[in-house]
């Protein structure tokens, strides 16, 4: 058994946001409340947030990319449990990674690419012409690998589309419609206007990099456009995962203090952004960006981990701290310190800059109840 004392804990599922304890036991949740039994192994958790086990919807692991990020390493150290490779592979690609899928601690889903090869291809751009896609192969991988694939993902950037234009989008959703699934799309930089590309997307339709600040974005003369406004209502999903590029703090700025928040927070993560400053770093240090445009943590919270296992209809499995359900947990250490956060490496001309007065450092991470990640001073 595994007793965490005192910490402060937020599950949103379970609308638990105090002062208590967490038993462990046999890799599950045992108990959240007052614990007064002696236990061998007890960690005094006093100052530090305590929460299921983070989400991150949208990285790119390795191998499934060539660019991915060390899974364990780095999802571990940042309080994520279960990770979403978002588009890494295609039909041609994605059962030969299975096999490092099944054997990872990690728990990992994917995203299927319309693009037969995925993104192997980079730095050369994936092939987008829906004349060049195998939907026959690409259905045949929904049907095998059905519980482990969330949907199809399309890159909608105007250099990878170019004169396609959002003929694309149109047909990876049409297919999506015909094989019963959601669509995951990008919309950095997008080939039209932001209103033609949201008209385009159903109920469930992930849009990600919602605050990015290339080309049509969310936000317009300062207020958030109405077209945007009306597909949240329809049921449209807005994704914050941000790497190095896919986001502006104008927009995220702008859009945040009109209460138009997230509604999954992600990290887009690669080798290429991982630990880099001032961006997106790891999942806690968007949390701390984020906390410092304006979102209570305890809402942050709920946004990588309730509202994604919700999404991914999992919630019976992850995302809480429900009585028998597998434990995976995080534990945050508030750093109450002054921080750069940013959208853009340092050396960018574009980057916009901000200073945060807090940083939530990971202290402890558990997997089915085990001690994957505990920093030397916790």
């Amino acid at each position: 058994m595994l007793l965490l004392k005192n910490g402060h804990v937020i599950d949103p599922y379970n609308q638990i946001d105090q002062v208590a304890d967490v038993l462990v036991k046999d890799g599950v949740i045992a108990r959240v409340g007052q614990v007064k039994e002696q236990v061998d192994n007890t960690i005094d958790a006093s100052g530090c947030y305590v929460t299921p086990g983070l989400i991150d919807h949208h990285c790119h692991l390795y191998p499934l990319a060539k660019i991915g990020l060390p899974a364990e390493a780095v999802c571990f150290a940042s309080g994520v449990t279960t990770a979403v490779d978002a588009g890494s592979t295609g039909c041609a690609t994605y059962p030969e990674h299975r096999p490092f899928i099944q054997n990872s601690r990690l728990r990992i889903k994917a995203y299927l690419n319309v693009c037969t090869t995925g993104l192997s291809s980079l730095p050369v751009l994936e092939d987008v012409d829906p004349a060049h896609w195998d939907e026959g192969a690409i259905r045949a991988c929904f049907a095998r690998y059905g519980d482990e694939l969330l949907g199809l993902k399309l890159r909608t950037s105007a250099p990878i589309v170019k004169e396609l234009g959002y003929a694309p989008l149109r047909a990876a959703v049409d297919m999506a419609e015909r094989l019963g699934v959601t669509v995951m799309v990008h919309c950095t930089n997008p080939p039209g206007e932001m209103s033609q590309l949201l008209e385009l997307l159903r109920p469930g339709d992930v849009m990600t990099h919602m605050y990015m600040n290339q080309g049509s974005a969310i936000v317009e003369s300062g207020a958030v456009k109405d077209c945007v406004l009306r597909a949240r209502e329809r049921g449209v999903v807005f994704e914050a995962a941000d790497a190095r590029a896919h986001f502006g703090l104008d927009v995220a700025q702008t859009a945040i203090g009109a209460g138009f928040w997230p509604d999954i927070l992600a990290s887009d993560l690669t080798k290429l952004s991982m630990h880099l400053r001032p961006t997106a770093f790891n999942m806690a240090m968007q949390l701390s960006k984020y906390k410092a445009l304006g979102i209570p943590f305890a809402a942050l919270i709920q946004l990588c981990t309730r509202a994604p296992a919700a999404h991914m209809g999992m919630l019976d499995t992850i995302g809480s701290l429900t009585a028998g359900h597998s434990a995976d947990v995080a534990v945050f250490r508030p750093l109450h310190r002054e921080n750069v956060f940013g959208d853009r490496p340092y050396g960018n001309e574009d980057q916009q800059r901000m200073l945060g007065e807090a940083v939530y450092e990971p202290v402890l991470t558990l997997k089915d109840g085990d001690m994957v990640y505990r920093s030397v001073t916790f």
